[in-house]
């Protein structure tokens, strides 16, 4: 069964052995639905790329909650707030409008990043901050927008590390505190599971019989992912952030095969 003692080390080992013939530097952390963790280098900080968009999510349901913002409220996207990378936004009619709903369904399933900096603009940077400060998030800070390479040349930078992400979908998974009503915790791990992006801790998994609600994140130099893993009843929270890469491929294949081990983590031990 998953969580035995010779389980939990064939995982660390595994792992391991992937973190260290990885020509980068990794962090990593997991923890299952028994408490068991293992943990490498998780509160080390690291560019959050585009995990930053799940506590700028909580933020946005935290200020829904407040009566703030409305779910259902309408928004244009304006041209100019239309950034490149990842998402579909900037490729669309400039007129089109969307619901909150849609614009945090985008930043997430597709990482879109127009979407994201019109969330920013509605939330206010100093909201989403004081978020992660409230909830643990120690190592996570927004400083800049999506895209924004001026700010980024200042030294501004998106930061957050592995135990920080593994806290975040831990309040997705739990809401142990009541941190959000159980109705938005729902629509937020609805948000989750309708993930796009798929080739980084799913990508060796057989999703016939594996579940993940993941969030990735890259940069060039960094490749990250982040997800609930379920199989059956069992769950597991797994963060791989991974910098200092000379060749993202190399990065991305790591967290392919820490997948996999979670994977076979969660199946337990073979019967003999």
């Amino acid at each position: 069964m998953m969580g035995t003692d010779a389980n939990i080390q064939e995982l660390r080992e595994r792992v391991r052995t992937v973190v260290n013939s990885t020509a980068g530097h990794v962090s990593f952390m997991m923890e299952d639905e028994g408490g068991n963790q293992y943990q490498i280098e998780a509160d080390t900080h690291k560019k959050a790329a585009s995990l930053i968009k799940i506590p700028i999510l909580m933020a946005a349901f935290k200020q829904v909650e407040a009566g703030r913002l409305k779910l259902t409220d309408r928004h244009l996207v304006e041209a100019e707030s239309r950034v490149g990378g990842a998402g579909v936004i900037s490729q669309l009619d400039a007129e089109t409008i969307f619901t909150l709903l849609d614009l945090l369904t985008l930043m997430i399933i597709v990482s879109d990043n127009a979407a994201t900096n019109k969330v920013i603009d509605m939330l206010g940077m100093d909201d989403v901050n004081e978020f992660c400060t409230k909830h643990g998030l120690s190592k996570t800070k927004l400083e800049r927008k999506m895209m924004d390479f001026k700010a980024a040349g200042q030294g501004l930078e998106n930061r957050t590390c592995a135990r920080d992400i593994v806290k975040c979908l831990k309040l997705l998974l739990e809401n142990r505190n009541g941190v959000f009503t159980e109705e938005n915790r729902l629509q937020m791990l609805k948000i989750f599971d309708g993930q796009q992006l798929l080739d980084k801790l799913p990508f060796l998994m057989d999703l016939d019989s594996v579940r993940i609600a993941n969030k990735t994140g890259e940069l060039p130099g960094v490749e990250h992912d982040c997800g609930i893993v379920a199989l059956g009843e069992k769950k597991v929270l797994v963060a791989v952030l991974i910098d200092d890469l000379t060749d993202n491929a190399v990065g991305k294949k790591a967290i392919q095969e820490i997948g996999k081990i979670v994977e076979k983590y969660m199946q337990g031990p073979k019967s003999e």
